[in-house]
């Protein structure tokens, strides 16, 4: 986007969305450290796919043969109304500085757990297909990704790219019908196997990976990616997400 497409951008911003706090209003930010700090975590044991009873943020055994994710791990409901009203404008209306606090949300959440993480561990986001990324001009799990990545000295890598092109999974509403519609639909990117050709060794490799995304509804986009992974050699895939839909 040029210089003038980026101020009109901006201009309608200030219109539609004022640069104050979505939970009290105070002007200046989106969300305010107050309001940020009052957001609970969540904690809530049971498996994300079939509802047993089980530690948080785990998935039952049968689940992770089932889905390939070993961990899914929310930090809040998506039914918490200002969740849903921060997600929808940073995702939907592409106010980009939302990352910042969302971020945050997430590092606090995997900081409430006890969790065995390294620095070997590899953070990657939900990749957006190109044609999506040129309407949007960002893509918020990669913003989220990166900031996590940094706080925690995570290896960060676009480790995924979308093969085709698929509708908006929130517009998608069977569970059967957004399956099918992403089978097959992520690939590792050349991006990270031009990586692991310089490095002369297979990076995913018995690693633990990490995917961020959003918001977890059916959860069947992580299921997809997480199936490419553990295809590709990937020991562990925990998934890491704002909400829980």
């Amino acid at each position: 986007m040029n210089s003038i497409g980026k101020n009109i951008k901006n201009f309608l911003l200030d219109i539609f969305f004022p640069k104050s706090c979505l939970g009290c209003k105070k002007p200046g930010t989106y969300l305010c450290n107050n309001c940020l700090n009052k957001i609970e975590i969540e904690n809530e044991p049971i498996c994300f796919f079939c509802q047993r009873p089980i530690p948080s943020s785990s998935i039952c055994l049968p689940c992770q043969k089932k889905y390939y994710l070993n961990k899914l791990i929310w930090a809040v409901s998506y039914s918490n109304p200002l969740i849903k009203k921060i997600i929808k404008i940073f995702k939907y209306h592409y106010v980009k500085e939302l990352y910042l606090p969302l971020a945050q949300l997430l590092i606090k959440t995997l900081s409430s757990k006890e969790l065995f993480l390294s620095e070997e561990t590899i953070i990657t986001p939900i990749p957006l297909h190109q044609r999506r990324l040129r309407e949007r001009e960002f893509n918020q799990s990669e913003l989220l990704a990166k900031e996590v990545a940094n706080h925690y000295s995570f290896l960060f890598f676009n480790v995924l790219s979308r093969k085709k092109y698929t509708r908006p999974q929130a517009k998608i509403k069977e569970h059967k019908t957004r399956k099918n519609s992403l089978k097959d639909v992520f690939e590792i990117s050349q991006e990270f196997i031009e990586i692991c050709l310089e490095s002369k060794q297979n990076l995913l490799k018995d690693r633990k990976i990490i995917l961020v995304d959003d918001v977890a509804t059916t959860g069947a986009t992580l299921v997809e990616a997480a199936k490419t992974l553990k295809k590709a050699g990937v020991k562990e895939v925990w998934a890491l997400v704002i909400a829980k839909g």
